[in-house]
């Protein structure tokens, strides 16, 4: 009784914590967000809404999918719907708190577009819970790099993620409905784990092969949460444009921003070179074809998760236009891994992989201001810290031996 005190303890802690955080921090990306919600507030129909004229938008127009968008509409309905009860509230007695009417119009809207990411942390630590690792689910609550990825900075990424995990979590324990259901609407809501989808089909064909139009609902469940934005029979062909012309290409066509990884550490910060997309193929083809050659011939839970957290490290390191952010999908799946089959050498990983995430989130943001903290990111410092960042993955790489059996 009294561990499960402390656990329900802890978590009241960091929700309230984490709360506290998202209104002190703005992120330029944040702005993007509340515009694109907003617009979607304003308009009677959804319909067009990726058409508009980008001299409508007050920042960058909409580069993110429609799930991302639809999230961005809720924070704004749940902005609105709590400013209207507070004005309301103050309205009609008068012994309420009048400063609140002023502190929700300040900081309403940021947390209200932060909210979401919040909750996905306590999912995936439920995630973690449930599947046998309660110690691993508080250590990955408490952890600095998750509240600042979830509460200070405030992207979707978490949501993402726990989209994800929950649908790998459903698939190795046979719920396929609800699994295909959860990938469909992470892939709709965002592209990051996108790279996890051929491991989760040749998991699902290994494992599952005779419901295999199970996988028809990842592109159905797509297709249900675009449609409000493009309800004509083209809806494929319309999505499939998007993301090519507009998702995909993302904003930069630099080799590397933010990301502290191979191409940081031969080019620099920010640098264009054609050569970046050519290593990017060399290294990434063949190491895909071999993770899935072995994949195939071994398809267990302990398996598919170890593959997963190489692709997505992997994809951080060799590939070009990562963001600082892009790191974050291999911490909860060796979270994952840790409660599958703990070993020291993965904990140390673990431990190790956490600094250099949170030491590369706050790259080029530097918030808060830490002076001291700031004067480290010397060129020779983030160079350090891609080779740390190189040697932590070939070290994990090596553990296939631990990890992958026949």
């Amino acid at each position: 009784m009294t561990r499960k005190i402390i656990t329900i303890l802890v978590a009241v802690i960091m929700f309230v914590w984490r709360l506290y955080l998202s209104v002190n921090a703005k992120h330029g990306d944040m702005y993007n967000n509340i515009s694109w919600g907003r617009m979607a507030y304003k308009l009677e129909s959804l319909a067009g809404y990726y058409e508009l004229p980008k001299e409508v938008w007050s920042h960058s127009r909409p580069n993110q999918p429609p799930g991302s968008i639809l999230l961005h509409l809720a924070s704004e309905n749940i902005f609105n719907s709590i400013n209207q009860l507070i004005n309301w509230s103050n309205d009609q007695y008068s012994i309420f708190p009048s400063r609140l009417v002023w502190w929700w119009e300040l900081n309403g809207e940021l947390l209200s577009i932060k909210i979401f990411s919040i909750l996905a942390d306590f999912a995936i630590a439920f995630l973690l819970f449930k599947a046998g690792g309660k110690g691993m689910a508080l250590i990955y609550l408490v952890s600095p790099p998750m509240w600042y990825n979830s509460s200070y900075w405030g992207q979707t990424d978490p949501v993402v993620a726990a989209l994800s995990l929950w649908s790998l979590y459903l698939l190795i324990n046979g719920k396929l409905a609800r699994s295909v259901v959860l990938l469909g609407l992470s892939l709709i809501t965002k592209a990051s784990w996108a790279p996890l989808l051929l491991f989760y089909i040749i998991y699902f064909v290994k494992n599952y092969s005779t419901k295999i139009l199970y996988l028809v609902l990842i592109p159905l469940t797509a297709i249900l949460i675009a449609w409000p934005f493009h309800p004509q029979i083209d809806i494929i062909y319309w999505l499939y444009d998007l993301f090519v012309t507009r998702i995909l290409p993302g904003e930069t066509a630099l080799a590397t921003v933010g990301a502290l990884n191979l191409h940081h550490l031969i080019w620099g910060q920010m640098v264009n070179h054609w050569f970046s997309a050519v290593l990017a193929i060399l290294i990434l083809v063949p190491l895909i074809l071999y993770m899935a050659f072995n994949l195939v011939r071994k398809s267990n839970p302990i398996n598919f998760v170890y593959w997963s957290a190489v692709l997505f490290w992997a994809f951080f390191l060799f590939n070009t236009k990562m963001h600082e952010r892009y790191l974050y999908p291999v911490i909860p799946l060796l979270s994952f891994l840790l409660v599958f089959k703990p070993t020291i050498k993965l904990l140390i990983i673990y431990a190790l992989i956490f600094l250099v995430f949170l030491f590369n989130m706050y790259y080029m943001w530097y918030a808060p201001t830490i002076p001291w903290l700031i004067g480290l990111y010397t060129p020779g410092v983030l160079s350090f810290v891609s080779l740390v960042n190189i040697i932590l993955f070939l070290v994990f790489f090596r553990l296939k031996s631990s990890y992958v059996k026949d």
